[in-house]
């Protein structure tokens, strides 16, 4: 009897200590889910916000596209007029010189005549002395009438020349502001995908915090299974078999340990298989094979079919182009993959001298501040490229290329 009271006694003061031990395995379990749930609120709060950048910069992105193509369609404008300018001013050479020529025949027509029987011809043959003066002024209005026609084409052509140099320097300004807008097209672009970096790092931290709270809630869940179950089962041995609750809880506990020990197993054996998983996925990864293609012929074929194609800012064609659009599409003819733009293009490129150039590299060019311009190199101090004459072979010597050159890049050994 003595020890029955002695069981009974220890195993209500197992009760009573009970809720104690498992409120503060709660409270640490609650305070950690909180902490991750702060931690969720600032992870969206960040990528809330990196959002409305991103939307920001596409706002910025587009308005840079349409004012290019704004520049580009009065650059295209001018050109037509430059054009015309050019067929006029030929048209008035042409018709300058064939004058001219009537008129060095009809000196050298005098001058076998002694320069003045052409005129005594033409004032003896008069009838009268008024058809003379009549004859005499008509001869002098034929004289002066070519001078005045002389003078007023060359007048024209003068004109027409002056005209076409303040076309050719509107353009100048014109192509200028479109490789300004180019290189702002580049900076946005990288801006947009540091920032789209980040979200993805934030969203991967999200997804890890978010595990990891889900796992504590499973950890709070399975330890309030656990107490009410050891609850339950001491109210039953006190009541119900005060003698056997001894051996009840020794059972009850031993349960509860195996069950918590399957779980580590097994915890144990999920963790194995997802770190499997993961090498294999990484192995996977590491096997992936290298583009290929066809090499230097491949790609420069493809570069030189797109010859003449108007040029469009952001542009990837095959209708038309903008600079590192172009040279993706004509490398991805080769089975070799690009960046997007000009300046990640440079990044990825291995620097080599102008020495070391060779046909397939790559030429870059700045304006003033970054990487803003692309093209191929092809030898013999020539670039095929598109820009705003659309796509063409220019010369790097040239003075708008050459005091914008960076130099060359290598993204291929062919």
């Amino acid at each position: 009897m003595k020890k029955n009271t002695l069981i009974a006694a220890s195993m209500a003061a197992v009760i009573s200590l009970s809720p104690v031990f498992t409120t503060n395995a709660f409270a640490d379990v609650n305070t950690d889910i909180q902490q991750k749930d702060a931690k969720l609120n600032d992870l969206k709060s960040k990528k809330a916000d990196l959002q409305a950048d991103l939307s920001s910069l596409v706002s910025k992105l587009d308005s840079a596209q349409a004012k290019s193509k704004e520049l580009q369609a009065s650059f295209n404008k001018s050109a037509e007029q430059l054009k015309k300018l050019n067929a006029d001013i030929a048209a008035i050479n042409t018709r300058i010189k064939e004058r001219e020529a009537v008129l060095k025949e009809r000196a050298r027509s005098m001058q076998v005549n002694s320069n003045s029987n052409v005129y005594l011809d033409v004032v003896l043959s008069a009838d009268n002395f008024g058809d003379l003066v009549d004859r005499v002024s008509a001869v002098n209005t034929i004289v002066d009438s070519d001078k005045a026609i002389l003078d007023e084409q060359q007048k024209d052509e003068d004109a027409l020349k002056s005209k076409s140099a303040s076309v050719k320097k509107e353009q100048a300004k014109q192509q200028k502001a479109i490789a300004s807008y180019e290189e702002q097209q580049n900076k946005i672009e990288a801006q947009k995908a540091e920032k789209e970096a980040v979200v993805a790092q934030l969203a991967a931290q999200q997804a890890t915090t978010e595990q990891e709270k889900s796992t504590l809630i499973a950890q709070r869940d399975r330890e309030a299974a656990a107490a009410a179950a050891r609850a339950a089962a001491a109210k039953e041995a006190t009541t119900v078999q005060p003698v056997a609750a001894t051996e009840t809880a020794s059972s009850s506990n031993s349960s509860s340990d195996s069950s918590s020990a399957s779980s580590s197993s097994s915890d144990s054996k999920s963790e194995s298989n997802t770190n499997t998983s993961s090498s294999s996925n990484n192995t996977g990864s590491s096997n992936i094979a290298a583009p290929t293609g066809s090499g230097y012929d491949a790609m420069i074929s493809a570069a030189y079919a797109q010859l003449g194609k108007p040029y469009s800012l952001g542009a990837t064609g095959p209708g038309s182009f903008d600079c590192s659009g172009f040279t993706s599409y004509a490398f991805r003819a080769a089975g070799i993959s690009l960046p997007r733009t000009s300046g990640a293009q440079y990044a990825a490129s291995t620097k080599i001298s102008s020495s070391q150039a060779k046909p397939g590299d790559l030429v870059f060019f700045s304006y003033g501040s970054g990487i803003a311009h692309v093209g191929i190199y092809i030898g013999g101090g020539k670039m095929i490229n598109a820009q705003n004459n659309g796509v063409s072979i220019d010369s790097l010597s040239s003075s708008f290329w050459a005091q914008s050159l960076v130099g060359f890049g290598r993204v291929a050994n062919f």
